[in-house]
């Protein structure tokens, strides 16, 4: 996750515009005079949760054949997952799709060629499946053995992030501080209380929390039943915060 400054905030002040500190005044406080900094900052965490997206796309001559294959193959994926370990509620669908093959999918075959029969319709499912950061590999493995021919993207994620937030926010109101202090000091004058310091966290969801995506690993179906997963580590993430902040100058 970013905290970002508004893009009508992004006002940035170095050492060299200290001299172009001066009075900023309005109707209601027409004495006040004010430095207006930006600050950042960074905190870096192990990710503990893993949000695994596995799926298959088939063929088939007609919506039914293609159907019939799709329920078929959909069901052996729940299934291996759930008796692998994988908790029934860990695992939610994102989509599941039967039309026709896309135009560009069926012109590299002629025209009524076997081939081109068999891809006239296209079925496709996916899912999410969250589970510890050790044991994405092995659902991946899972599901593909099962019939997921297009599986690999796995997101990394602190799943409460909200302590890490407040810290990297703390260190970015902090650096704000310390850059306000250093103009104050160049220009010869006196750095007074914080007036205002503005933060945008954001929000996360579950298909973009916060965390890092590997892939993807987008595989063809044609590992063998009990192959090794593939070597899968987690990655760690980091929280990245910038505060805008404006201090009176006595």
């Amino acid at each position: 996750m970013r905290c970002a400054i508004p893009s009508f905030l992004a006002v940035a002040v170095s050492v060299s515009a200290a001299s172009s500190l001066i009075a900023q005044c309005n109707q209601n406080c027409p004495e006040r005079r004010t430095v207006s900094v930006n600050g950042s900052a960074s905190v870096t965490a192990d990710a503990d949760l893993a949000i695994v997206r596995v799926g298959y796309k088939l063929y088939g001559p007609d919506a039914k054949a293609a159907y019939s294959t799709a329920t078929a193959t959909s069901n052996a994926i729940m299934q291996a997952l759930i008796a692998s370990g994988v908790k029934k509620n860990a695992i939610e669908s994102t989509s599941q799709v039967l039309q026709h093959t896309q135009q560009y999918e069926t012109q590299q075959y002629p025209i009524n060629s076997p081939e081109r029969v068999q891809h006239e319709f296209t079925a496709l499912q996916n899912w999410t499946v969250r589970v510890k950061p050790d044991d994405a590999a092995n659902v991946l493995n899972t599901a593909i053995n099962a019939g997921a021919n297009e599986s690999g993207w796995i997101e990394w994620i602190v799943e409460h992030p909200e302590s890490l937030q407040a810290e990297a926010a703390a260190r970015a109101e902090g650096d704000a501080h310390a850059t306000a202090e250093r103009i104050a000091q160049m220009s010869g004058v006196r750095l007074g209380r914080i007036v205002s310091v503005t933060e945008n966290q954001g929000s996360g969801s579950a298909m973009d929390s916060i965390g890092a995506l590997s892939g993807p690993v987008v595989m063809a179906l044609n590992s063998a039943p009990g192959s090794q997963p593939l070597a899968v580590n987690s990655r760690q993430v980091t929280f990245h915060c910038l505060v805008y902040a404006v201090f009176e100058i006595e």
